[in-house]
């Protein structure tokens, strides 16, 4: 029996030491890609706040940006499944293997400009429009917009800007007839291409006025294109004295979303959604585009599926570990009991096995004590005593190895002592027959004289 020990230590061992490894596994933090760009955008300072964010605060999910171009690019790596998050733009196409996490921001679409006879979409027919970066997916836009509006695409001239800041130097050096930006209302880029059209080159004011362009038909334009909402830019959203704008303005707008891989783990994703908004508040102090993080639509007629992960954690529906993982404990509780219950036979098997074969000795023993006694012969008793001899050698070699305890060795004892005292008995008691046969015997002499 005492043979099996090790091998029980060493399974346990082996089981503690399997358990240890793959709670160190389980808790390394899992590494998400998030694909977002340009260099520089608000999209980029914001990832990027968020991933130093999880690092400070060493959680379970960690982000580890790569920079692209922009949001076409970002679409187009997760696309082709080159990055597990990315930053995408409603309007320039969502891959169909991804699934909203949540609304970064929301952009409007301004049209500004100086020239007070431009007070309506249709009156940019025949005229310049500077776009202000990403000038790809707004020249889409814009085409989007003329399209409704019946006014073809090549019947304006798009003039790609830089910054913010170029806009009003283009509007002045009449570049252009109106300018284009895409950004949150409270966005950096919106108030720099506000600030460049009432400020001169030199920072201080030029006198510009600027005239915001609504798109009066921006809720048909949404439900036309889903991709597409209906926003309204408030009155004085940009201050200044009379407020900019003087009146409500209407206009579209489109979203910036963090999108996930739909093969993702609903568990990582209800996570990473979680520590958004957990994380918010101190994300805003750094970049604070973090404080338009909004819950994206999770009505199941959404134009845009949300991954179920997310919708997890906004319907307060996250599962628990025991939750998540009860099955797999009961499982491995079930497969550990039958395991047990297998070895706890193998070794009883063993275990009676080995006290059979001590068993068979000992009657080996008790033979050679029930044979001593009828023994004629002392070739026999010499024969007997080499089978005691053998069973000792094998009681030995079986104690060494651990297959007889202390009570068995005592068993095999008593048995020796008891199977050569019987022999030494029977030859005793053969040596004295011989003995009172030779003193009988008659003499040979005296038979002679007879």
């Amino acid at each position: 029996m005492r043979r099996h020990v090790p091998l029980v230590l060493a399974a346990l061992l082996a089981f503690v030491a399997t358990a240890l490894l793959a709670y160190q596994w389980l808790g390394q933090p899992t590494t998400l890609r998030v694909a977002v760009g340009p260099a520089g955008s608000e999209d980029a300072r914001l990832v990027a706040a968020v991933t130093q964010s999880l690092a400070r605060t060493h959680e379970d999910v960690r982000l580890r940006p790569v920079a692209t171009g922009g949001v076409a690019e970002s679409a187009s790596l997760a696309e082709r499944g080159k990055a597990d998050l990315a930053v995408v733009r409603s309007d320039v196409g969502i891959p169909a293997n991804t699934q909203t996490v949540a609304i970064l921001h929301r952009n409007a679409v301004l049209l500004l400009t100086t020239d007070p006879s431009l007070a309506a979409v249709p009156d940019l027919r025949g005229r310049r429009i500077g776009i202000v970066r990403n000038p790809s997916g707004n020249t889409r836009l814009l085409a989007t917009i003329l399209e409704h509006y019946d006014i073809p695409a090549d019947a304006v001239t798009v003039v790609p800007l830089g910054d913010g800041h170029e806009a009003g130097e283009a509007l002045r050096g009449h570049r252009v007839d109106a300018v284009m930006v895409v950004s949150p209302l409270t966005g950096r880029t919106a108030g720099d291409v506000v600030a460049s059209i009432i400020k001169g080159d030199n920072g201080v004011s030029a006198g510009g006025t600027p005239n915001f362009i609504p798109i009066g038909e921006a809720a048909v334009l949404a439900r036309r294109w889903p991709a597409l909402e209906s926003v309204e830019i408030a009155r004085g959203t940009f201050g200044g004295t009379p407020p900019r704008p003087a009146e409500a303005v209407a206009t579209i707008g489109v979203s910036h979303r963090l999108v996930a891989q739909a093969h993702l783990s609903d568990s990582i994703v209800s996570e990473l959604t979680r520590l958004l908004f957990v994380n918010r508040p101190g994300l805003a102090v750094e970049v604070p585009l973090a404080n338009q993080i909004e819950a994206p639509d999770t009505s199941k007629s959404a134009s845009l599926p949300v991954h179920p992960g997310a919708q997890a954690y906004y319907e307060g529906e996250v599962e628990s570990f025991f939750e998540r993982y009860g099955d797999w404990f009961y499982l491995v509780v079930m497969c550990v009991s039958i395991l047990g219950s297998a070895a706890a036979g193998l070794v009883s098997r063993a275990a009676n096995r080995s006290r059979a074969r001590d068993m068979a000795l000992l009657r080996q023993l008790l033979a050679i004590v029930r044979a001593s006694r009828d023994v004629e012969d002392d070739g026999e008793l010499a024969d007997l005593e080499r089978q005691a001899d053998e069973i000792l050698a094998a009681a030995l070699a079986r104690a060494g190895a651990g297959a007889i305890d202390n009570a068995g060795v005592a068993a095999f004892t008593l048995g020796l002592d008891q199977a050569r005292r019987a022999i030494a008995e029977r030859r005793a008691v053969l040596l004295e027959r011989q003995a009172q046969g030779l003193d009988r015997a008659p003499d040979p002499r005296s038979a002679a004289a007879e």
